[in-house]
């Protein structure tokens, strides 16, 4: 299946507004010029004359309701919805970047981490530039995902700069991952740490066995986790010399 055919006969909710749902609203729209479209953000002030009589507004302090009424939540990592029942429409929840692993070719690397993602996905993209690779660098950093999967081929190298917000309802992991610490910051989307611990991971939790899971073995709630490793996960610790 396509992304096309994935898209073509589902009601869709774009569930927050911003760089992302602006990108993804630009994507369905090019390839679907008549397809209805509901935009969910809590922002009032989204201009609708800017938008076709096929494109429908949930905006305001209740935009999170009746999201069950959608076949396909397509969430930005701004929305919380930790004060709310999601127990019937979870499995309709999707991001942009799960659409990337499921229906777009290339090598994707996953980048996650309570400090350092942006300085790790950044310099991993100048050595792959370096070496002559067809990159690209997306996620939180760099352009939004949809802004470039037209261009992506077998042999592009994808680097995603990923938060846990957006790890949080993932079904899907890339090819490489990397973890590169865990704190207790950033909890806002969570009502524990233990929920905050278990989005990081994740970003590996669906490999398979021929996928690599580069973790940092020194961190401490990294260390405390208790998590199925693969054979060929790699387990970094770093020179103390």
């Amino acid at each position: 299946m396509t992304i096309l055919e994935f898209f073509k006969d589902k009601n869709i909710v774009l569930l927050g507004f911003g760089k992302q749902g602006k990108s993804i609203f630009q994507y369905i729209r090019k390839h679907f010029k008549d397809k209805k479209i509901t935009i969910a953000d809590k922002n009032i002030e989204i201009d609708r004359n800017e938008f076709d009589s096929n494109v429908y507004f949930n905006l305001g302090d209740n935009y999170l309701n009746n999201l069950n009424e959608f076949d396909l939540i397509i969430k930005a990592p701004g929305v919380v919805l930790k004060d709310i029942d999601i127990s019937s429409f979870k499995d309709k929840i999707i991001t942009d970047y799960e659409l990337l692993l499921k229906f777009f070719p290339g090598i994707k690397i996953g980048i996650t981490g309570t400090k350092g993602k942006s300085t790790t996905s950044t310099v991993l993209y100048n050595i792959l530039k370096a070496q002559e690779k067809e990159v690209f660098l997306v996620g939180n950093i760099g352009n939004p995902i949809f802004d470039e999967v037209d261009n992506f081929t077998s042999n592009s190298y994808i680097i995603i700069e990923v938060s846990s917000h957006t790890l949080e309802f993932t079904k899907f992991s890339p090819h490489i991952s990397i973890l590169l610490n865990i704190f207790p910051e950033h909890l806002d989307h969570v009502n524990s740490i233990e929920e905050y611990i278990k989005a990081k991971f994740n970003i590996a939790k669906f490999q398979n066995d021929n996928d690599f899971f580069i973790y940092n073995a020194e961190n401490n709630l990294i260390k405390s986790h208790l998590y199925d490793y693969k054979l060929n996960d790699i387990a970094v610790y770093l020179d103390r010399n």
